[in-house]
C-alpha cells in the first residue's frame, strides 16, 4: 500500500515546512550521492541558513538501523486431501507466496506504472518524486507521497514483523505520520537496494502488500478476485489490483464497483503512458464493467471452509496442535499453522469421504427432527491412515448453529474434538476374545452360557486381587438362535452370546483385558492420545470403577470409532498397530520436510493370535444365523463385529477388509434415547427393536462395498487347528473316540469327525455333572464301521 506523509497542519509557515523538509533531506544526503546531488542544488541557500538543524537531521538520519532485519511473513498454510486437493486454509493475514516467474509481466508493469515509474533507475529512494511530494506538501497543497516501491516494502515489512510479534510500540512507529519514520524508511531502502536485485525487491512488495481488505499478497488477491492465480492476469485484471493497494476498502470493486472501476482506468492509463499497453489495449479495458471481470473465491481461515471434510480437517489441525514433535509449545505450533506457509498433506481419500457423505445423510438426515447421530470412519490397515471421516452433520464451529450443524466430532476423542465417545456394546467382545487366546485357549473350548450371577472375577489390578460384588452381576442374552448350555468361543463369538463371553472373563483376569485394549489403542474417549500418561497409567486409573465384568463384557465404555476401526485394523493387519494417522506429510513454506508425529507402528499382537481373530470375526459376517446375518462384501473377504449397547441406544459396525478397517455408529449424540418413530431406508425403526445389525450394518455393508469398487479382493487367514480332544488322542476315523467329560456340542463334533452319526440319550448320573457326556454306546475305543450310529449318554445329574 502506498504509503503519503501528512498534510499541512493549518497555518503552518512555510518556512517551517520547508525546515522540515531541509531536515529529512539532510540526512538523505549523507547515504545517497544521487539524492545528495538533485537536493543539494535545489535547497542549497536553506541548508546554510539551517546548520543547526542540519547536523541534528544527518545525527538523527545514522541512527536509524542499516539493514532491515525481520521475519519471514505470515502466510497462509494449506490442508490438502491426499490427492492434492484443497480442503482449507489457515491463515492470520491471508497471503500466498509466490515467486516473480509466477506473477504476471502485466501485473508488475501495473504496480511501477501507478506506485514508482522510476523504479529500475533508483537508488532506493526517488529524488524527484520526494521533492515533488514534499514540495507540495509544504506549500499546503494537496498531501503526496513520495515513497518508492522499495521504501514501502520496507514499510509493510516493519508493519507485519510488529504485528506478528503483538509489539504494539513498533506498530506505531510503523505507521506514525511523520518525516521520522519516513528517514527511516528511506535508508534502509537505500541499504537494501545495495543488496537486493530489483526483481527482488518488486517481487517482496508484490507479497506483502495488501491486495484488497483481507488479501495480502498478489496471488491471494488474484485468486479471490478472479478465481485465478496472479501468473494468468491479463492487463484488466493487473490494473484492477494495483489500483487496490492505495486503498483496499476504498477502491475494493466488490463493495465499490464505481470506485474500483475508476481506480482501475487510471491505472490503464498509467500503463497506456509508460507503453506497457497499446491505445486499443486501454480501449478495451477501460470499456469493460468491473462486475464483468469479477469471478471472486471466498476463502475464510480454518476448517468451516472445508466442506463435507470439515470434520476431518479439525481433527488434522487438533492432531498438530497437540503433536510435541511438530514444535515444543502450542503456541508455537499454533504459528507455524497460522502464519507458517506450510503445506499439510493429508491422508483423506475424497472418493470414500464423498461415498460416506452421501449415504449418513440418505439414511440419517442431519437436520432431522428426531436429532440422531450416524457416523463412517475409516482407517487403513498396516499404516494407519485415516481414509474417510464422516458424519451426518455439517462442521460449523461458530456460535450460531443451524439444525444438521455442529462442531463435535463423533468420531474421534474428546482432546481431538469430539465428546466423550459412545458406549460400544459387544464390540468389545473381540478384546477379551484375544485375552483368551493369547492366554494358550482356543476358539474350539466350551463355555458356559447358563445364566448365573457372577460376584467374583479375577482382577489383579484391583485390592485384593478381584472384583466383587455381593449382589452379584446377573447377564442376560439376547440371541436369535437357540444355543446349548455349553457353546464353543467360536460360536459364542458369531451369536454374541453375553453369558459365554461373562464365563471367559471370570477365567482371565479383568485387567489384562483392559490392558489388551489398551494395548492396540483402546482407551475411553475423555483420554488425550497425546499425553503419554494416557498409555503410561494405571490401568485400574484409568478405568476406575469400570474395571468390572459388566462393562468389560457388555461394552458400556465410551469409546471413539476412531479408536474402535484403529484396533480391529489390528486383526486385518495380522497384528501390526498403527497410531491412527490423518497427516502424511507437512512441508514448510520452503518445500522441506517438517517433523511429526507419525502412525507408529508396531507389531502389538502374535501374528498366529491376530489371524485367528480375523478368521473368527469372518465367520460372525459370512454366517447369515450369526451377528452378521451374511452381509458380506462381494468379491472380498471380510469380517467384523456387531455391538449395541445397555438400551439399545448405540448400535455399531465394526468391520474390516484387508485394506480398510471402518467403524459405524448410530445413536442420539446429545442423550440417552431409544431410536423409534421415523424410517431409516424406508424401515420404520420400532422402539426397543434397533441392534447394531439394523442400522449400522447396512450402512457399514453399502459403504464397503463402494469404496471397494475396483480393488483387489485380498484373501483372509485359515481357520485355526482345532486342538486335540481333551484325553490328548486325535480322533480317528473308524474308532469311536472318548468323549467322556465333555460338554455336548464338543462330544458331538468329536463323533462326526470320527466318520459316525451321533445320537444324544440323556441319563441321570450322580457322578457326571449336568450337560457333561458321560460316555458313548458303543464304548471308547471300539472299532466300527463309518456312517453307524453313536449313542452320546449325557447326564441329567444326580436325579
Amino acid at each position: 500500500m502506498a504509503s503519503t506523509p501528512p498534510a499541512p497542519a493549518p497555518g503552518r509557515s512555510l518556512p517551517v515546512a520547508l525546515l522540515q523538509t531541509v531536515y529529512l533531506l539532510l540526512g538523505l544526503l549523507a547515504v545517497s550521492a544521487l539524492a545528495g546531488v538533485l537536493m543539494a542544488a535545489f535547497f542549497l541557500p536553506m541548508v546554510s541558513a539551517g546548520s543547526a538543524v542540519a547536523k541534528d537531521g544527518v545525527d538523527l538520519f545514522e541512527s536509524y538501523p542499516t539493514e532491515l532485519e525481520v521475519e519471514p511473513l505470515n502466510e497462509a498454510s494449506r490442508i490438502e486431501a491426499s490427492d492434492g486437493s484443497l480442503l482449507a486454509t489457515f491463515y492470520t493475514e491471508n497471503r500466498i507466496m509466490v515467486p516473480l516467474e509466477e506473477i504476471s509481466p502485466h501485473m508488475q508493469n501495473a504496480v511501477v506504472a501507478v506506485e514508482d515509474r522510476r523504479f529500475f533507475e533508483h537508488g532506493g529512494v526517488d529524488p524527484k518524486g520526494m521533492i515533488r511530494a514534499m514540495a507540495s506538501n509544504a506549500a499546503g497543497g494537496a498531501t503526496q507521497g513520495g515513497s518508492t516501491l522499495t521504501q514501502q516494502y520496507v514499510k509493510n515489512a516493519l508493519l507485519m514483523d510488529a504485528v506478528q510479534r503483538g509489539d504494539q510500540e513498533d506498530q506505531i512507529a510503523a505507521t506514525e505520520q511523520s518525516y521520522g519514520r519516513k528517514l527511516r524508511e528511506a535508508k534502509l531502502a537505500i541499504s537494501l537496494e545495495k543488496t537486493w536485485t530489483k526483481d527482488e525487491i518488486l517481487n517482496a512488495y508484490l507479497n506483502v502488500a495488501q491486495f484488497g481488505p483481507s488479501q495480502y499478497g498478489v496471488e491471494t488477491g488474484s485468486r479471490h478476485y478472479f478465481s485465478k492465480s496472479a501468473v494468468d492476469l491479463n492487463p484488466g485484471e493487473a490494473a484492477l489490483l494495483a489500483g487496490i493497494t492505495n486503498g483496499p476498502n476504498q477502491y475494493d470493486p466488490v463493495s465499490h464497483p464505481e470506485a474500483g472501476e475508476k481506480r482501475r482506468n487510471e491505472v490503464l492509463g498509467d500503463m497506456r503512458r509508460e507503453g506497457h499497453i497499446t491505445d486499443e489495449e486501454y480501449e478495451t479495458y477501460t470499456a469493460q464493467p468491473v462486475e464483468e471481470m469479477l469471478e471472486i473465491q471466498n476463502v475464510r481461515a480454518g476448517c468451516a471452509d472445508a466442506g463435507t471434510s470439515g470434520f476431518f480437517c479439525d481433527y488434522v489441525t487438533r492432531s498438530l496442535l497437540n503433536d510435541p514433535s511438530f514444535a515444543p509449545t502450542y503456541e508455537e505450533r499454533r504459528k507455524l499453522l497460522y502464519g507458517g506457509g506450510l503445506t499439510i498433506r493429508t491422508t483423506l481419500d475424497p472418493a470414500t469421504q464423498a461415498a460416506a457423505v452421501d449415504i449418513l445423510q440418505r439414511k440419517v438426515p442431519g437436520d432431522a427432527q428426531h436429532g440422531f447421530g450416524h457416523s463412517i470412519v475409516t482407517v487403513e490397515p498396516g499404516t494407519g491412515k485415516i481414509l474417510t471421516m464422516a458424519e451426518n452433520r455439517s462442521f460449523n464451529p461458530f456460535e450460531e448453529v443451524k439444525p444438521g450443524e455442529s462442531a463435535i466430532n463423533f468420531n474421534v476423542p474428546q482432546a481431538l474434538g469430539g465428546g466423550s465417545g459412545f458406549p460400544v456394546g459387544s464390540t468389545f467382545k473381540p478384546f477379551v476374545l484375544q485375552e483368551w487366546l493369547e492366554n494358550d485357549r482356543s476358539l474350539y473350548d466350551k463355555v458356559s452360557t447358563v445364566r448365573d450371577p457372577i460376584t467374583y472375577a479375577p482382577a489383579k489390578c484391583l485390592g485384593g486381587g478381584a472384583w466383587r460384588e455381593s449382589s452379584g452381576w446377573n447377564p442376560d442374552n439376547a440371541v436369535s438362535v437357540p444355543i446349548a448350555p455349553m457353546e464353543s468361543v467360536l460360536n459364542s463369538t458369531k451369536f454374541s452370546i453375553n453369558t459365554s463371553y461373562t464365563d471367559m472373563a471370570s477365567q482371565l483376569d479383568l485387567c489384562n483385558i483392559a490392558n489388551t485394549a489398551r494395548n492396540i489403542g483402546v482407551v475411553p474417549a475423555t483420554y488425550n492420545p497425546y499425553d503419554p500418561t494416557t498409555w503410561e497409567m494405571p490401568i485400574e486409573d484409568m478405568y476406575g470403577t469400570e474395571l468390572a465384568p459388566a462393562v468389560l463384557v457388555l461394552g458400556e465404555l465410551r469409546i471413539s470409532a476412531l479408536d474402535m476401526a484403529s484396533a480391529y485394523a489390528t486383526y486385518a493387519s495380522g497384528g501390526t498397530y498403527c497410531k491412527p494417522q490423518g497427516i502424511s506429510e507437512v512441508v514448510d513454506r520452503n518445500g522441506d520436510p517438517m517433523e511429526i508425529s507419525g502412525a507408529e507402528c508396531h507389531q502389538a499382537v502374535e501374528k498366529d493370535v491376530a489371524d485367528a481373530m480375523a478368521w473368527t470375526l469372518q465367520q460372525d459376517l459370512e454366517d447369515p444365523r450369526a451377528t452378521g446375518k451374511g452381509k458380506i462384501i462381494e468379491g472380498h473377504p471380510a469380517g467384523g463385529k456387531t455391538g449395541t449397547s445397555g438400551s439399545q441406544f448405540h448400535t455399531w459396525y465394526v468391520g474390516f477388509t484387508r485394506q480398510m478397517s471402518t467403524a459405524v455408529w448410530f445413536g442420539h449424540p446429545n442423550a440417552n434415547v431409544r431410536p423409534g418413530g421415523f424410517a431409516v431406508d424406508g424401515q420404520m425403526l420400532r422402539s426397543g427393536s434397533v441392534w447394531g445389525n439394523t442400522i449400522s450394518l447396512p450402512t457399514w455393508q453399502e459403504y464397503m462395498t463402494r469404496a471397494h469398487e475396483g480393488l483387489p479382493s485380498e484373501p483372509f487367514p485359515a481357520a485355526p487347528t482345532p486342538p486335540a480332544s481333551p484325553s490328548g488322542e486325535v480322533v480317528q476315523e473308524g474308532v469311536v473316540p472318548d468323549v467322556s467329560g465333555m460338554v455336548l456340542s464338543q462330544a458331538e463334533d468329536a463323533v462326526t469327525s470320527a466318520g459316525y452319526t451321533p445320537q444324544v440319550q440323556r441319563e441321570a448320573s450322580s457322578d457326571v455333572g449336568q450337560w457333561y457326556v458321560i460316555g458313548t454306546n458303543p464304548a471308547a475305543g471300539t472299532r466300527l464301521p463309518e456312517g453307524e450310529t453313536v449313542v452320546i449318554r449325557q447326564s441329567t445329574g444326580g436325579n
